[in-house]
């Protein structure tokens, strides 16, 4: 049978933008499909991610797409326990979000095949129906998100939310990043990350087991912190999945990237590393037309990695902020090496 593309990537988030530039590499066809009207957009992610994991799967690293470079890291309980991190070089980045996924899309590999404001209306086998006609390819790539019908679907009950306001605010002298854990935002925290001269990132993520609207769980916060009080500019908002990682990624033709198989880091509640990750081998495997390799890359790489930090993230935050505040006090007797090792690695 002949087919219109090798491979037909839906969504152009990290992950199916990943699994194109890894397409486009291999030389195969291929097409990336997206519902949305521009890449980037609404933000979805915070943007901060560890350069250990960066440079290990091969995440880009131009100035142009990074808002700022963390040094320093205080992560904090609302109860005055804290660890304070400072480094010679940086450990981490925050990506602007529009500009990272702009990027991947257009300069990364170069310009990807991407048709938007394309709806996906069914996948059958190897024919996909849009809103606009029907084509078939080898394999589909889902990178839809979780909460998309092409897929399992992430419960109300097992995701965080995640609520941020970009504010007017100078420029810290100490730290680029700081976490406070509290009971307030229980299973999450509460962030504080340098993006320009003016302005900071001022963000909550937790377990939503009040009715509370996150946006007035960050205000109370900003009570009691006034440090972070500032003009908003900007918002975003969106769910993080907390359920363990899927052990399956893969049904016949069809691979599972990102936040639809929970490729989240459940201590961290960033989803750009594990999108990224799985989209690149997802995009390899669909190339070489074998989703059994994509399969194998998740089960031997991805998906310890994942595990580890979701079966991390129940321990933590086991008891709340009394949790966390326990590990917080055995951490400070760490050389620094190793924290370095453990919170830069995050």
């Amino acid at each position: 049978m002949e087919f219109d593309y090798d491979a037909i990537v839906i969504g152009a988030g990290t992950g199916g933008l990943s699994a194109g530039a890894s397409l486009k590499r291999s030389g195969a066809r291929y097409l990336i499909i997206d519902k949305k009207h521009e890449i980037g957009l609404p933000v979805r992610s915070t943007g901060a991610v560890s350069l250990e994991w960066v440079n290990r799967i091969g995440m880009p690293t131009e100035k142009k797409i990074i808002s700022s470079e963390i040094f320093g890291m205080d992560f904090r309980t609302t109860g005055g326990n804290h660890i304070a991190l400072t480094f010679d070089k940086p450990v981490g980045l925050v990506y602007d979000f529009t500009k990272y996924e702009k990027y991947l899309s257009s300069e990364f590999e170069g310009k990807l095949n991407i048709r938007m404001d394309e709806r996906v209306l069914s996948v059958e086998g190897n024919e996909v129906t849009t809103d606009k006609e029907k084509i078939t390819a080898k394999n589909i790539v889902l990178a839809a998100g979780p909460q998309s019908n092409l897929g399992p679907k992430l419960g109300k009950n097992k995701a965080l939310v995640a609520y941020e306001e970009t504010r007017e605010l100078p420029k810290r002298d100490d730290f680029q990043m700081i976490l406070w854990f509290s009971d307030m935002a229980p299973g999450g925290y509460f962030w504080d990350f340098a993006e320009s001269e003016n302005t900071r990132k001022i963000g909550v993520c937790y377990y939503p087991i009040e009715p509370s609207q996150p946006k007035n769980i960050l205000a109370k916060f900003t009570e009691k912190f006034p440090e972070v009080r500032g003009e908003m500019l900007h918002s975003m908002a969106h769910q993080i999945p907390l359920t363990a990682p899927a052990e399956t990624v893969t049904d016949g033709n069809r691979l599972m990237v990102g936040d639809m198989v929970n490729a989240v880091l459940n201590t961290t509640a960033g989803g750009l590393q594990g999108a990224f990750w799985s989209g690149k081998e997802a995009g390899n495997a669909a190339a070489a037309d074998n989703p059994a390799r994509y399969q194998k890359a998740w089960t031997e790489n991805i998906y310890p990695w994942l595990k580890k930090h979701n079966e991390l993230h129940g321990k933590i935050h086991k008891k709340g902020e009394k949790s966390v505040s326990r590990y917080m006090t055995i951490a400070k007797f760490m050389p620094k090496s190793v924290k370095k090792k453990i919170f830069g690695g995050l």
